[in-house]
């Protein structure tokens, strides 16, 4: 059965583009019942990353379903065709070890989706959406993972989005730790925004979200401040830098708000850093004087221009994924003539049994034994001659001639 994977990423589509494919982790199951209820479609996993959204199947057709539930599931991109790619087979195996080994990703050797990916196994294999194909895929998928970032450079020192914005952050103020900050979330990234904060010596650092229990735990774990998300627009007034990084499907921070927040403010300069997709910040606060708004995909096109991976860690790294690849698909044609075979053994049991039922029954009713051995014998040489005949004729004609006399050897008789 092929593997299919359709998605967007970070080089396929804008975030205005992506932030509307996004799915939240409650929205998945559902997505998932709903992916595999389409024809066809055996397996499904649903990755979806702030840089990726993306649909593994099983699926015994092409990605044009997967694609047609994707763009009525939502109602804000008529038709998201022209910014995904489809992959099959090996390529999409081979594109999903590039994801998990952060070959594919916007930071090129980044640890985090690999926890994104294994999150979305999890959940996958919880809502009983995978089986033997995809389960292996995904699990062989770690393995490989693992080797390259082992065995090569790839993961040292990354370029990341932290790094990056507090360099951005920097180009704005002289001195960043006489400046106040504000970070929107309780995530990692948030977390980790605090702790990048701490070491470039800033102190005065507020922490605001929705949960409030667990906003005050990790403010006071990393000796923050806390506040309500409700005091959001007299908490933009305060403060000089702000991170935000949240689930919200709809900006939490608009124009309107900014303005009026603002407004006796106009000479004081302002950093935003929105990692947030769906965006947390809305766009158009870029028209605003001394504001300075930078997207996820702004930080990208930073770290693409400043980065300088090992070219022979990228090498290495493809020599690894391409020999598993070999590795998996020896598996997966395994597994396949093993299914074959079963289902092979499986029909032989079917006519045998209801052959050898009848004759029974033959002799239960006093037939001669001779007529019944020779009744058994007429049946099952028809039965076990007649479909696998048919079928012969049907396939020899579209295989190439060393494989059909490897199957006329099959039935070669033996001296």
């Amino acid at each position: 059965m092929p593997i299919n994977v359709l998605g967007v990423n970070h080089k396929s589509a804008p975030i205005d583009i992506r932030e509307k494919l996004a799915f939240d982790k409650n929205s998945i199951p559902k997505a998932l019942s709903d992916l595999k209820k389409i024809d066809g479609v055996n397996e499904v996993v649903l990755i979806s990353t702030c840089n990726r959204t993306e649909i593994y199947t099983e699926n015994n057709s092409d990605n044009s379903k997967i694609l047609h539930w994707l763009n009525s599931n939502q109602n804000q991109t008529k038709d998201c065709g022209p910014y995904t790619y489809s992959y099959y087979n090996d390529e999409a195996i081979k594109h999903l070890f590039s994801v998990t080994s952060g070959v594919d990703s916007m930071v090129v050797g980044e640890n985090e989706i690999l926890g994104q990916v294994k999150d979305a196994f999890r959940i996958a294999n919880q809502n009983q959406c995978i089986k033997s194909s995809l389960k292996r895929l995904f699990e062989f998928s770690f393995s490989v993972a693992k080797q390259v970032r082992t065995n090569t450079d790839i993961g040292s020192n990354p370029v990341s989005f932290m790094f990056t914005s507090i360099t951005l952050i920097k180009k704005i103020f002289d001195d960043i730790s006489l400046k106040r900050a504000l970070v929107v979330g309780s995530g990692h990234m948030i977390q980790l925004a605090i702790k990048y904060l701490q070491s470039n010596n800033v102190r005065d650092i507020t922490l605001a979200n929705r949960n409030t229990e667990k906003g005050k735990k990790i403010a006071k774990d990393n000796e923050c401040n806390y506040s309500k998300l409700q005091y959001l627009p007299n908490l933009i007034s305060m403060n000089d830098i702000i991170i935000t990084c949240t689930s919200s499907t709809i900006p939490i921070i608009g124009k309107g708000m900014m303005e009026s927040s603002i407004t006796n403010n106009n000479s004081k300069p302002m950093v935003i850093i929105d990692l947030g997709v769906p965006r947390d910040v809305e766009p158009e606060i870029t028209t605003l004087d001394n504001v300075y708004l930078y997207s996820i995909d702004d930080l990208g096109k930073v770290i693409e221009n400043n980065f300088k991976i090992r070219k022979q860690a990228l090498v290495e790294a493809e020599k690894i994924i391409d020999y598993k690849i070999n590795e998996f698909r020896v598996w997966l044609d395994q597994n396949h003539s093993d299914n074959l075979i079963k289902s092979y053994r499986g029909y032989i049991d079917d006519i045998t049994d209801g052959v050898v039922i009848k004759s029974k029954k033959m002799l239960e009713a006093g037939e001669d034994i001779d007529m019944v051995i020779s009744f058994l014998s007429e049946s099952l040489k028809n039965k076990l001659t007649h479909e696998t005949t048919a079928k012969l004729k049907e396939i020899l004609p579209l295989i190439d001639k060393p494989t059909a006399l490897k199957v006329q050897n099959i039935f070669k008789k033996k001296e």
